[in-house]
């Protein structure tokens, strides 16, 4: 279902590729509340090949356009937007619940002046094709999904769609959602991938022309041609630790829930597709 003008993801999972989790990445504080508030010539892409994140990522990529380490003491707003959106009735934001700490990015779900609210941040960068990596995971919560998405620019126009090559709104984090969306009506396609998504994984996603291909630590789990696939929109990385209650009661934070739930990213990579 769209939530007009505001990225999303999508809410609903089904069985299929099983992960094996990766070891853990670079060391992290686990704080008790948010910390703060507030190019080489390109040919193009073999066949089948193996993208394992950089520096693995294959030369054919050329230079990410866009590269973020979140290492300074707050989010770059010259390379993202930060979302303040507290009054939504759905999915809720306050940029209270952004910060940057110990070299990541952290989106802390929680109770905000007495209101359950999360957080997000949307690239300004805008695009038709390329490749998109994040190194990102999630602590268990009930009521909160992590999600790395292509957004359109301009929703609706010139087409509906939407990609989310991470979800994981399974509280448990045991599993991992893939959708394309498309059309007025939201026709969509998806995969799940089982894994241990609170420990660290590579995400990436190729979009090529009439082409979407899903990566996982450099293991391929998705390849998708079909009518589904964008063509004619601009779009951009949006990160976002969703508050979900609006899905319904089951989705909703509960006495399980820890006080805060943060999803973690290690850095982003973005890439033009090859010319």
């Amino acid at each position: 279902m769209w939530r007009s003008g505001i990225p999303v993801g999508a809410a609903a999972l089904v069985p299929a590729l099983t992960l094996a989790a990766c070891g853990p990445g670079p060391a992290e504080r686990r704080e008790s509340r948010p910390a703060g508030a507030a190019a080489p010539a390109r040919t193009a892409p073999p066949t089948g090949a193996a993208l394992v994140g950089a520096p693995g990522t294959p030369a054919f990529w050329g230079d990410p356009v866009l590269e973020d380490g979140f290492d300074g003491e707050r989010v770059d707003t010259s390379k993202w937007l930060v979302y303040h959106f507290p009054n939504a009735p759905v999915n809720p934001r306050t940029r209270a619940a952004t910060s940057v700490a110990d070299g990541t990015l952290r989106l802390t779900g929680g109770i905000y002046g007495g209101r359950d609210l999360s957080g997000g941040i949307a690239s300004h960068l805008n695009q038709t094709h390329g490749r998109w990596e994040v190194r990102m995971r999630a602590e268990a919560g009930q009521g909160y999904s992590a999600v790395a998405l292509l957004w359109p620019k301009a929703f609706g126009d010139p087409e509906y769609a939407e990609i989310d090559f991470a979800e994981v709104i399974d509280h448990t984090r045991q599993s991992v959602g893939m959708f394309v969306h498309h059309g007025p009506d939201d026709v969509m396609r998806q995969r799940t991938v089982r894994g241990d998504f609170t420990r660290w994984h590579t995400f990436a996603l190729d979009w090529l022309p009439n082409a979407l291909t899903f990566w996982i630590d450099g293991r391929k789990v998705w390849s998708y041609r079909g009518p589904l696939t964008p063509e004619r929109s601009q779009m951009g990385l949006a990160l976002q630790n969703d508050q979900v209650c609006d899905r319904g009661p089951s989705f909703c934070r509960n006495r399980s829930t820890p006080k805060w739930v943060t999803m973690y990213v290690d850095w982003v990579r973005v890439y033009r597709a090859p010319r």
